[in-house]
C-alpha cells in the first residue's frame, strides 16, 4: 500500500519505520483471528489512551480521525490497485454516545472548523484589502480577486464565436470542450465556493450554507439532540448522501458526506420507536457507539503501542494539513490516490456485508466503501507514502477492524430493540397485575380481555410477575395475585394500551 506522494506537509514525530510490523504474540498457532488483529491495531494507536481509558471510545475516534481524512480530500480520491482499477473513497458517521461525541468533537470535527474558518478569514482580509486599494483608484485592480480569477483562464462560448469563423472548424470539439472541466473552475470556487467544512442548526441554514460548498462536495456535521430535530434534517441530508440535491438558480448538484453526533444517545430512542422511521438518513450511516454491546477489542494492553497519544494527534492534523492543501491547490486539481491491491479485499467485504444484511437491512449499499475509506484514511494518518507495498499487511488488520465496526452496529442496533422489547413487557406485566387484582384468570382469558397482546409476550409478562413475587401460578393454570403482592404499587404506574 502505498500513497502518491502530493502531499506538502509531513506529519511531525514518531514515524512509524517500513521494518516496524505490528505486534503479535509469538505464541499464536496459525494466522490471526479477527479479535487478534482488532487489538493489536487499536494497541498500535494506543486506543485505550486515545479514549481516555476506554479502547472503543478510542477506537472510534481512530475511525472519525481516518474517516475524515478521506472524506476531506480532493473528490475523485481513490485506491488505485496494480492493474489501475480505481476505488472511490468517502462515508458517512454517526457517533452516539456522550464520551466518544465528545472526543470526536474535541479531537476530530474541532481542527475541521478551524481549518474552515482560517480559509474563510483569508479570503475575507483579501477582499477587504481589494476593496480599499480599489477606492484609491479605479485603475489600480491588481488586488481585485475577481481580476486574478480571469487571468489565466479563458470562455468555452466565447471561443466558439472565433473558431467557428475559421477554416476546419467542428462542432464536435466546442461541445466536448463544453462538458469539460473549464479553467480556472478551482481558482473560481476558492472564491466564490469555499466552504468545504459546514455545520448548522436548522436545515435552512444548512440548504443555504451548501450554496458555496467547495467543488460540490461538502463535508457536513449535524449534532442530533432530539428526535424531532433529527427528523427535520431528514430530506436535506438524505439529498446530500444520494447526491440529489440541487443548489443556485442553475440547479448545480451536490453530493457530501456527513458526520452526525448524538451525544445524548437519542439514536435508540429512535429506533425503539420504530428503527429510523422520520430518520431514515441515520439508517444510511455507520454508527460508532459508546457501551458494552461488544464484541469487545480484548486486551489490547496484552500489545505495545507503537505511535503514542501525542503523536497520533499531531500526525492527525498534519494529515489534515495535507488534506486541505491537495483540495485547495487549483494549480495541481489531480484527485489524492492510494496504492492498495483492492479488488480481493473489496469482494470479500461486499460477501460479508451481504451476509450481515439480515441483521442490518442495506448496510451493504451503507458501508460499501467503508473498508476503502478505512485504508486510505489510515494510511494518510500514519505517513506511509514512502513506505511501499512492504506495508500491504496493515490491510488484513484494517479489514478486521471494519468488520468488527460493523457487527457492532449490528448487536448496538439489536440491544436498542431488544430494551425497547423488555421495556414492553414490563408494561404488559403492569396492565396485567391490574387486571389480576379482579380475580384469577388462565392466560388465554387474559389475552382475550387485552388488544394486540402476543401470547409471548402475555407468558414473559406473567413469568416477571411471579419472579418479582406479585404474582403466582395456580395447579389449576390459572395466575392470580400473590397474597404478599403490593398491588397499591401497580396501581399507580402507567399503562399501555394491551
Amino acid at each position: 500500500m502505498k500513497n502518491q506522494p502530493s502531499a506538502t506537509v509531513k506529519p511531525p514525530s514518531a514515524t512509524l519505520a517500513v521494518s516496524q510490523s505490528l505486534p503479535l504474540k509469538e505464541a499464536t498457532a496459525g494466522p490471526p483471528s479477527d479479535h487478534q488483529r482488532v487489538s493489536r491495531l487499536l494497541a498500535a494507536f494506543d486506543a485505550s489512551t486515545l479514549g481516555e481509558g476506554d479502547p472503543v471510545a478510542g477506537a472510534n475516534v481512530l475511525v472519525a480521525m481516518a474517516v475524515s481524512l478521506a472524506n476531506i480530500h480532493r473528490p475523485g480520491s481513490c485506491l488505485v490497485a496494480k492493474d489501475g482499477e480505481r476505488l472511490a473513497v468517502g462515508t458517512s458517521l454517526l457517533v452516539s454516545g456522550s464520551l466518544s461525541a465528545d472526543l470526536v468533537s474535541e479531537r476530530v470535527l474541532s481542527g475541521l472548523a478551524e481549518h474552515q474558518n482560517n480559509l474563510i478569514a483569508h479570503l475575507r482580509d483579501w477582499t477587504r484589502r481589494a476593496e480599499i486599494e480599489m477606492a484609491k483608484s479605479p485603475n489600480i485592480r491588481r488586488f481585485d480577486p475577481f481580476e486574478i480569477l480571469e487571468k489565466g483562464t479563458s470562455s468555452v462560448l466565447l471561443g466558439l464565436h472565433n473558431d467557428a469563423i475559421n477554416s476546419g472548424f467542428e462542432a464536435v470539439h466546442f461541445c466536448t470542450a463544453l462538458i469539460a472541466s473549464p479553467k480556472g473552475h478551482g481558482k473560481r470556487d476558492l472564491h466564490t465556493r469555499p466552504v468545504v467544512y459546514i455545520t448548522a442548526t436548522k436545515p435552512a441554514e444548512l440548504t443555504k450554507h451548501l450554496e458555496h460548498s467547495h467543488l460540490g462536495r461538502p463535508l457536513i456535521h449535524v449534532g442530533i439532540h432530539d428526535p424531532a430535530a433529527c427528523s427535520r434534517f431528514e430530506d436535506v441530508c438524505m439529498a446530500v448522501m444520494d447526491g440529489t440535491l440541487t443548489v443556485g438558480a442553475l440547479s448545480e448538484t451536490v453530493r457530501g458526506f456527513i458526520i452526525a453526533t448524538d451525544p445524548f444517545e437519542t439514536l435508540a430512542n429512535i429506533v425503539r420507536a420504530g428503527d429510523g422511521k422520520g430518520a431514515s438518513w441515520l439508517t444510511r450511516m455507520l454508527w460508532l457507539t459508546d457501551g458494552t454491546a461488544g464484541p469487545e477489542p480484548g486486551d489490547i494492553t496484552a500489545f505495545k503501542p507503537v505511535v503514542k497519544l501525542d503523536a497520533i494527534q499531531a500526525r492527525f492534523e498534519a494529515a489534515m494539513d495535507n488534506a486541505w492543501v491537495a483540495r485547495l491547490d487549483y494549480t495541481k486539481p489531480a484527485p489524492e490516490d492510494v496504492e492498495c491491491n483492492w479488488p480481493r479485499l473489496q469482494s470479500e467485504w461486499v460477501a460479508f456485508l451481504k451476509r450481515m444484511e439480515a441483521e442490518l437491512p442495506g448496510i451493504t449499499g451503507t458501508a460499501r466503501s467503508l473498508l476503502a475509506t478505512l485504508v486510505f484514511g489510515i494510511s494518510k494518518l500514519v505517513d506511509v507514502w514512502d513506505a511501499g507495498d512492504k506495508l500491504e499487511r496493515y490491510t488484513a488488520d484494517i479489514a478486521a477492524l471494519a468488520r468488527w465496526l460493523i457487527q457492532r452496529m449490528a448487536n448496538a442496533r439489536a440491544a436498542m430493540l431488544h430494551s425497547e422489547h423488555q421495556a414492553r413487557i414490563r408494561r404488559v406485566a403492569q396492565a396485567l397485575a391490574l387486571k389480576l387484582a379482579d380475580g384469577p384468570h388462565t392466560q388465554r382469558s387474559l389475552i382475550r380481555r387485552c388488544r394486540n397482546l402476543l401470547s409471548a409476550d402475555c407468558l414473559l409478562a406473567l413469568c416477571l410477575l411471579q419472579t418479582q413475587g406479585v404474582a403466582e401460578r395456580t395447579r389449576d393454570h390459572h395466575w392470580q395475585l400473590s397474597p404478599t403482592a403490593a398491588l397499591d404499587k401497580f396501581q399507580t404506574l402507567a399503562t399501555i394500551d394491551v
